[in-house]
């Protein structure tokens, strides 16, 4: 795409010339034609200028002093003379133009954000650092606000009611610690989704950063980064915050999401898309007391309700009721409920009820209630509960307790419930090589922690006469520890067993276990153990169980001694074995 017209840069010196002779002149050096009414434009009106390296926009709107508006059309700049000139009345509307420039070099910046707080009225300079906003000329009070990014703001009272050109200029906001102290600083957490680095302030004099500054991450425990590791940082932090804003966020959006920090109010929004409704391309700023979005919303927080078919975006924080047809993203922390059919997102804190029929995540702590049909997961600590049908992560359990069928924790204060449990540094872990009077060889794996943990057991006999072939099991047990590397356990199993010459669609009988242990540990990893146990063999069929023809570990049966037509056994009976152990 070429160049615009009333953006190329030409150097021209005219005294006393007529204006015709003038345009004539601006167009042979930018490579075009005016086209205008001599009925409506004083051409022979003489002007004088003297112009270098500046644009076709700037020459003219120095030439005419707003009372003539210009615009391109392929190789012509058409010419009009304003219409608000011939206008007494006031104007519902103004509209003020000009460029952004650095205050140092005299560039022209692009992508910065002018915006009217109070009618939220918002624009962004184009590519050669040109801006156009419109603002209503009836408001008895306007400040336009100028952001830009590494830039130090700039806020600017509007006297005058009419098309004005009006050129800003910004400085640029560099790092300046006072010498011979080292700088700290910490990542800045009202907005996760737009992660900004916090400039370190100082009260007393200020000098030029040295390049072998050290700095202190607070969140790492003091750890010293050199310059290098702290510019990169803040590289990181960039691209990780362009891509969650240009992910919800319409381009004009996004470039405001970078460059405005400063936060804005409004009792109520409503949207149709996250860059249509009422509170326009300021909406990532804006904190709303009510929200409620047709098809999906972005705001930077909520503070009382928000409610959406689709999906709500919230860039820092939520505080109340927050409800979704499909997904809830927020940037920060919540407190109070928040509830979608499909996923709940909060990168921060979580205080309060957090339910879906899928999945809820939580990127920092969490305190209250969490429900899902498939998986919670928690990344920092938990204090309270989490109910699944699926899974639970938890980072931490310091309170509460998660239940679901797969638990995962890497430490744990409290007991989780289901039939997998894993908990990966203080957890109960034991894998186990036993053997009985109905397996000649069994295993079993032991996971949870050591006040409920759960077993999955599977035992065999090879091909023995008058023994099961296999045994598969689930269970549930308890350890104590006794001391001086002694503990003890108490498990209870099920297990499906299967027989030598039985089909496999015709298995109908099973075993139920309690057992009792004594462990005794040998150093960290290993330990022996020995205990008895109490059976109940159960079979649709009787004479299964031959007790005159088994051999191995005699058991001492319960009642009389089984004949040839028992369908229930009963026994007490005795197993032993080696584990090895989890190293806590």
């Amino acid at each position: 795409m070429g160049q615009e017209l009333l953006e190329k840069r030409i150097t021209l010196k005219v005294t006393n010339q007529p204006l015709d002779e003038t345009l004539q002149k601006i167009g042979d050096l930018g490579g075009f034609s005016f086209s205008y009414s001599p009925d409506m434009i004083d051409i022979k009106s003489r002007v004088s200028i003297q112009a270098v390296n500046l644009s076709i926009r700037e020459i003219l709107t120095a030439i005419f002093k707003d009372k003539v508006t210009f615009k391109e059309r392929r190789k012509y700049i058409i010419l009009q003379k304003s219409t608000a000139v011939d206008k007494p009345e006031e104007p519902e509307n103004f509209d003020l133009n000009g460029y952004i420039i650095d205050n140092k070099t005299g560039k022209k910046l692009a992508n910065a954000s002018i915006f009217e707080s109070v009618t939220l009225a918002s624009a962004v300079s184009n590519q050669y650092g040109y801006y156009k906003i419109r603002l209503p000329a009836t408001h008895p009070r306007l400040r336009l606000e100028v952001r830009k990014e590494d830039y130090i703001g700039k806020s600017i009272p509007i006297p005058t009611r009419k098309d004005t050109y009006l050129q800003i200029s910004l400085n640029p906001d560099t790092l300046k610690p006072i010498a011979g102290k080292v700088a700290t600083h910490t990542p800045v957490q009202v907005d996760s989704l737009h992660t900004k680095v916090a400039i370190p302030q100082f009260e007393l004099a200020k000098v030029d950063l040295p390049r072998d500054t050290m700095f202190l991450d607070s969140t790492t425990g003091s750890r010293s980064l050199s310059w290098t590791d702290y510019e990169n940082l803040r590289k990181k932090a960039r691209v990780v915050q362009n891509k969650f804003v240009s992910a919800f966020a319409s381009a004009k959006q996004a470039v405001h999401t970078r460059n405005i920090e400063d936060t804005l109010y409004a009792p109520f929004q409503a949207s149709v898309l996250p860059f249509l409704g009422t509170n326009h391309e300021l909406s990532g700023n804006i904190v709303n007391e009510y929200s409620i979005n047709l098809i999906a919303g972005y705001s930077l927080g909520v503070s009382k309700f928000e409610v959406g078919s689709l999906i709500n975006v919230v860039r820092g924080n939520v505080t109340g009721f927050q409800l979704a047809g499909v997904s809830n993203v927020v940037g920060n922390n919540v407190t109070g409920f928040q509830y979608a059919n499909v996923l709940n997102m909060t990168l921060g804190n979580f205080t309060g009820f957090q339910g879906t029929h899928l999945l809820n995540y939580t990127g920092r702590n969490f305190r209250g209630f969490q429900v899902a049909g498939v998986g919670n997961v928690v990344v920092g600590e938990l204090n309270g509960y989490q109910f699944s049908a699926g899974y639970n992560y938890a980072h931490t359990v310091k309170k509460g307790h998660q239940i679901g069928f797969v638990n995962y924790s890497d430490s744990t204060a409290t007991v989780p419930f289901g039939l997998f449990s894993w908990v990966h540094s203080n957890g109960y872990r034991r894998y186990e090589f036993s053997t009985d009077e109905f397996n000649y060889f069994n295993t079993a794996f032991k996971t949870g922690v050591h006040w409920f943990y759960n077993i999955f057991n599977l035992g065999f006999n090879g091909l023995a006469k008058d023994k099961p072939l296999i045994t598969i099991g689930y269970g549930f047990g308890t350890a104590q520890n006794l001391g001086k590397g002694w503990s003890t356990n108490a498990d209870l199993t099920g297990s499906v067993v299967f027989l030598d010459n039985q089909n496999a669609d015709g298995i109908h009988q099973g075993i139920v276990k309690f057992a009792l242990g004594i462990e005794k540990k040998f150093g960290s990893r290993f330990a022996l153990f020995a205990g008895p146990s109490l059976n109940t063999f159960f079979a649709e069929h009787s004479g299964l169980i031959n007790p005159e023809g088994r051999k191995g570990l005699s058991p001492i049966w319960l009642g009389e001694k089984p004949d040839g037509s028992t369908r229930a056994y009963g026994w007490i009976g005795f197993q032993a074995g080696i584990r090895f152990l989890n190293k806590i």
